[in-house]
């Protein structure tokens, strides 16, 4: 049966918590509070970019008792992430995030769950990295993470994963195109009791650690940490993920 085709995060944004969402949260939450404690990271404000439903952002606000700012695109997303943020101290901005430009600076940025690599111009990931360190205070932190060529990718050009709520199956039908450094996600959407699909399409870019390195020094930052995001040891290898700490210049450089 063919699928009906969706803009992407359109469909996908009323079951993403119950199938990616909270896993990724849960381990997002715990990696990143074992690098504050590492580098021993303070911060009075802060704001995710790319924050999906809004988890991680909540549970800044909630964790800190501080203000954060949400950055998403998606309207269908940030509608979610409006619930979930509901009662907090939490403000959705829909912004574009190379052109990021929150109401005030902060102390910390994140970024999280493939967020910057949906960034597929030649130029996207550096723009993206100076919108970011414009708006952080002196100092500041930004922590990401991101996908690599490593892993499925360095052996495959094709791999499928899925993930399982009490209603939905939702399926990723991962592409590699090396020539590009592109990867191609069909997302599909099905209800246990129903055979229609729906599908979205995802594009990505894999970017290689010379390319983040470069953009990060260019935007104005001090590398901290390149660490591996399941143990989250400094990297000697090529991980599939990476956790990238790194903390903004003073303005004296």
């Amino acid at each position: 049966m063919a699928a009906t085709i969706a803009i992407p995060y359109s469909r996908l944004a009323a079951d993403y918590d119950a199938t990616i969402g909270i896993p990724f949260f849960r381990q997002t939450r715990e990696s990143f509070e074992r690098l504050v404690r590492k580098y021993g990271i303070s911060f009075r404000s802060a704001a995710d970019i790319g924050c999906g439903t809004g988890l991680f952002a909540r549970h800044l606000n909630v964790s800190r008792g501080i203000p954060v700012f949400a950055v998403d695109l998606s309207e269908p997303m940030l509608q979610i992430a409006a619930r979930n943020c509901c009662g907090t101290n939490v403000v959705l901005l829909r912004q574009d995030i190379r052109s990021l430009r929150l109401p005030q600076r902060v102390d910390l940025i994140t970024s999280n769950f493939d967020t910057l690599n949906h960034l597929v111009g030649d130029r996207d990931l550096a723009r993206t990295f100076r919108a970011v360190c414009e708006n952080l205070n002196p100092r500041g932190y930004f922590i990401f993470d991101m996908v690599m060529l490593c892993g499925l990718l360095a052996s495959a050009h094709q791999y499928v994963r899925q993930f399982y709520s009490s209603s939905r199956i939702v399926t990723q039908d991962v592409r590699w195109e090396p020539m590009r450094s592109l990867l191609s996600i069909v997302v599909s959407i099905r209800a246990r009791n129903a055979p229609r699909v729906i599908a979205e399409v995802h594009r990505e870019r894999a970017y290689s650690p010379a390319e983040i390195g470069s953009a990060l020094q260019e935007a104005g930052f001090v590398l901290r940490g390149i660490h591996d995001a399941v143990t989250l040891d400094l990297v000697t290898t090529c991980p599939p993920r990476i956790v990238v700490v790194a903390r903004k210049k003073s303005e004296r450089g």
